[in-house]
């Protein structure tokens, strides 16, 4: 059964899109201390997320540590990371066995590195004032041989996507299943958070491919 979840933070990276799974996964910790989630950062120097909130990673992208998923969450700052080399080497260069997971606007990176050309990917639906661009139109701009689903999470396997600015929360929710825990441990997890109602109403909102 998978336990490690490995969660990349960058400049400006959506501070909900991150702490959502790993919150979830932080509370699921509790019914098995053994699941872990952790911070990747490029290097261990602190990165700034939105609302001016300091992280401090605990893993640096060149110690490469074991991890089943990788997640990228979105956040203005992945207008940068799509054009971080390091991050795309070292995305391309992971395990077959390590799934690639993003939060909105997270899956841009896999666009760019070419890792979603025959695949269903989603990112967010709903634009605000500042974007020209609605981001899943982005997405399919980015990756044109991409199929853009609209669903809440979309699972092609090896790379699932999440769509919104909160369903970083449902994706915590997703990846458990993923790693191999029941339905009654995620529902007692979004129980125990109090989140059971809105997890009830999001949890069909899914494709597999």
């Amino acid at each position: 059964m998978a336990k490690r979840l490995g969660i990349y933070v960058f400049h400006g990276a959506e501070v909900i899109d991150w702490a959502g799974p790993l919150g979830v996964f932080a509370v699921a910790r509790r019914i098995d201390p053994e699941l872990d989630a952790f911070l990747i950062g490029d290097s261990l120097t602190p990165i700034m997320a939105t609302g001016n909130l300091s992280v401090n990673p605990r893993y640096c992208l060149d110690q490469k540590p074991d991890m089943d998923a990788f997640l990228i969450p979105g956040g203005i700052g992945t207008r940068a990371e799509m054009h971080n080399g390091r991050l795309i080497e070292f995305v391309k260069a992971l395990p077959e066995k390590t799934m690639l997971v993003s939060v909105c606007t997270g899956s841009w990176v896999y666009g760019v590195a070419g890792l979603l050309d025959g695949l269903r990917a989603t990112n967010r639906k709903n634009g605000d004032p500042s974007e020209k661009i609605i981001p899943i139109d982005r997405l399919a701009e980015i990756a044109p041989k991409a199929i853009i689903d609209r669903h809440r999470i979309v699972d092609s396997g090896r790379i699932v996507s999440a769509g919104g600015i909160s369903s970083g929360l449902e994706m915590g929710f997703y990846l458990l299943k993923r790693f191999g825990y029941d339905d009654k441990f995620v529902d007692n997890v979004a129980y125990i958070m109090e989140y059971e109602k809105q997890w009830n109403l999001m949890k069909d909102d899914y494709i597999v491919n």
